[in-house]
């Protein structure tokens, strides 16, 4: 009962940040500081994302994969977390033509936006899923950490994206709201999933589910933040150590998983 009360609280939580992160470039214009602060602080999501990937979701496929299959020797967990990294790599590169990272702040040609909310949301219906398959708690909030981290500096990337596009602001306001609520939907999938079906079968879509989303976790972290916060020359120290910083952080709830 304890972790679907933490649920239905996530879902609240990913949603508020997600809304917020969407409409501020909508309502308030940006200081070259803030601007500074926000990149230090995708840095810090960059390293919760690598290390919620390495040091949660994986581990997590591989008991899960392991619990269903004890006698299987190819490395299953391992085989669907690349999946999950190249589903995204493909979706990204693919649809955007190699034009636009899903961090960049740029492009103001109108369906830009519309293919990064895609390739957002395609990742957060991946985690959320993964949170609501999660029977542990302190997994769970492991998982939550690393999502909230990156969701309001995402969905910021998305309202920078629609702000330089001129787009009216119902639907933008209409896009932001998609968006934020992806991942409560991949949550409720998830719950539901955990509730309704089989021991043996939420075994395996827990780890299918961890396995995906540790791939896109590190796609995120290393070719689209990593990626982005480095392009600019200013703070490459300070940078480096709010990934560290990010990383250890998750090492750290990991010791109690």
């Amino acid at each position: 009962m304890e972790i679907l009360w933490f649920k239905a609280l996530s879902l609240l939580i990913i949603f508020g940040f997600g809304l917020v992160g969407g409409m501020v470039p909508a309502r308030f214009s940006v200081s070259e500081t803030g601007r500074r602060n926000l990149v230090r602080g995708n840095a810090f999501s960059g390293g919760i994302f690598l290390g919620a990937g390495l040091l949660h979701m994986l581990p997590d496929a591989r008991e899960n994969f392991s619990a269903y299959y004890p006698k299987a020797e190819f490395p299953l967990f391992t085989l669907i977390c690349g999946i999950g990294f190249l589903l995204i790599l493909l979706v990204e590169k693919t649809i955007l033509r190699g034009r636009e990272d899903v961090g960049e702040m740029s492009g103001n040609r109108a369906f830009y936006p519309f293919m990064l909310c895609l390739i957002l949301s395609i990742h957060s219906i991946i985690a959320g899923t993964s949170l609501g398959l999660e029977a542990s708690l302190l997994s769970s909030i492991a998982i939550l950490i690393a999502i909230v981290a990156h969701k309001e500096s995402a969905a910021f990337s998305l309202g920078i994206s629609l702000t330089n596009s001129a787009f009216p602001a119902p639907r933008h306001i209409a896009v932001i709201v998609f968006f934020s609520v992806m991942t409560p939907i991949g949550v409720l999938l998830g719950t539901v999933f955990a509730a309704t079906l089989s021991d043996r079968t939420t075994t395996l879509l827990e780890a299918l589910f961890d396995g995906l989303a540790a791939g896109t976790f590190l796609y995120v972290a290393v070719a689209d933040i990593m990626k982005e916060v480095f392009e600019q020359p200013l703070d490459r120290w300070a940078k480096t150590l709010f990934i560290i910083v990010g990383f250890f952080l998750m090492a750290l709830i990991a010791v109690w998983t």
